[in-house]
C-alpha cells in the first residue's frame, strides 16, 4: 500500500484503512519487535508492542501530509523505537542492566537483516499474486520456468502445449507480468529475487 492510496482509502473508510494497513504490515512489524525483544520479552510483551505500534501509527501517520512520509519507513521506526523502548522497560522490571547490543539482539549482520527480509518476503508476495493473476496456464509456465527452472520441453509436457507454444506464452506472460510491476511500483531490478 502506498501513502496515497492509504490516504485514499482513509478519507473514504478510517476503519478500513487501518485494517488494510494492519493486514499488509503486520509480519514486517511482527518481525522487527520480534528481533529487538527476544531475549527479554514472552509473546504477550511482543504482542503488546505490536499493537502498541499500530496504535501510534494509526494515531500519528493519518497527521502527516500525504507525500511527506514514506509509510512502510515510518512503520518501521515507530516499530524500532517502540520495542527499543519496550526492551529498557522489561530489563529495568526485570533488574536486567545490559544492552541492546550485549544481547545480540541488535548485532544483526547485512545477511541477515530483519527489516530487509520482511521487505523482501513483502515483495515475493506481491509478484507471486501478480504471476498468479496471469491465469492459467501463464502462472503455471512461470513459475516453473522461472522458480523451478525448467525448460519448455519440460513445462510443455506438463501443461500439455507444444513447446513452442510455451515458449510464446511465457514471452507475453512475461510483458504482461512488467506491466503489473509498473502499476504497483516495482522496478524489474527489485523484482529479480
Amino acid at each position: 500500500m502506498t501513502d496515497k492510496e492509504y490516504h485514499i482509502l482513509f478519507n473514504k473508510s478510517p476503519r478500513e484503512a487501518q485494517d488494510t494497513l494492519f493486514e499488509e504490515y503486520f509480519s514486517y512489524v511482527y518481525t522487527i519487535v520480534f528481533n529487538k525483544l527476544r531475549s527479554c520479552a514472552v509473546k504477550e510483551d511482543i504482542e503488546e508492542c505490536v499493537s502498541d505500534v499500530f496504535a501510534d501509527v494509526f494515531e500519528y501517520f493519518d497527521n502527516i501530509s500525504e507525500g511527506e512520509s514514506n509509510i512502510k519507513e515510518f512503520i518501521s521506526t515507530v516499530a524500532i523505537r517502540k520495542a527499543i523502548n519496550m526492551f529498557h522497560s522489561l530489563s529495568s522490571r526485570n533488574g536486567r542492566t545490559f544492552s541492546l547490543e550485549e544481547s545480540g539482539a541488535d548485532s544483526i549482520t547485512d545477511s541477515e537483516n530483519i527489516a530487509d527480509n520482511a521487505e523482501r518476503a513483502d515483495l515475493r508476495r506481491t509478484l507471486l499474486r501478480l504471476v498468479e493473476e496471469l491465469g492459467e496456464p501463464d502462472s503455471s509456465i512461470i513459475i516453473q520456468k522461472y522458480y523451478y527452472g525448467m525448460k519448455s520441453n519440460e513445462i510443455a509436457k506438463n501443461v500439455s502445449l507444444a513447446p513452442a507454444a510455451v515458449r510464446v506464452r511465457c514471452s507475453r506472460a512475461i510483458k504482461k507480468l512488467k506491466d503489473k510491476l509498473i502499476d504497483v511500483n516495482i522496478t524489474l531490478k527489485e523484482a529479480e529475487l
